[in-house]
């Protein structure tokens, strides 16, 4: 009676956790370099997965450092100083913003970023801007340009900016009698 072993080759998969998992080869004649190149794209898909988590954590991160303005316990004036010293690019960082606000409204889920990636979450969250995520606390009506003729009054409104677009609009609401005898007096000047 003949002893016959029989060796089995096991090949390790590793799972989205970075976990090696035996399992059983049904191709024994598989090339060396087929199984390496197969375990290469397996590493280089957990390393980007882990990828993706960090910039998720960092993206946390820098929006609660913006909203509780921590940054200015090192002595940044500004959020865009902070990044500027770690070396993140001011429209990388307020991407990031974005999607952790839209994460942390809900509006969006880890495994949905995870799945579809940054550019296309950006895109959606571009398009769905009116609908669902809030609008920037910017004014839409866009700002005045116009040239003052005395340095004097000029120096003043410029180092009052608010108070001046306070003072136009108070002005417009409920005094149009005192604007419309200063366009009288302005056009009698010009003609």
């Amino acid at each position: 009676m003949k002893n016959d072993k029989s060796v089995k080759i096991y090949k390790r998969d590793i799972d989205s956790k970075g976990n090696a998992l035996l399992s059983e080869s049904n191709n024994n004649e598989e090339s060396v370099e087929a199984v390496h190149y197969s375990t290469l794209k397996k590493k280089l898909y957990i390393n980007l997965r882990e990828g993706i988590y960090n910039k998720i954590e960092c993206m946390k991160i820098l929006k609660e450092i913006k909203d509780n303005e921590y940054y200015k316990l090192d002595g940044y004036k500004s959020f865009d100083a902070f990044i500027k010293n770690y070396n993140v690019a001011k429209t990388q960082a307020y991407n990031y913003l974005k999607i952790a606000a839209a994460l942390e409204e809900g509006l969006l889920e880890e495994k949905f970023v995870l799945e579809n990636g940054f550019r296309q979450i950006l895109s959606l969250l571009r398009d769905k801007q009116g609908k669902t995520i809030k609008r920037s606390k910017q004014n839409p009506i866009k700002p005045l340009r116009f040239q003052l003729k005395r340095q004097e009054s000029y120096d003043f409104y410029k180092k009052n900016a608010k108070f001046t677009s306070f003072l136009l609009d108070k002005l417009f609401q409920s005094k149009q009698d005192l604007i419309e005898e200063f366009l009288k007096e302005f056009e009698s000047l010009r003609g």
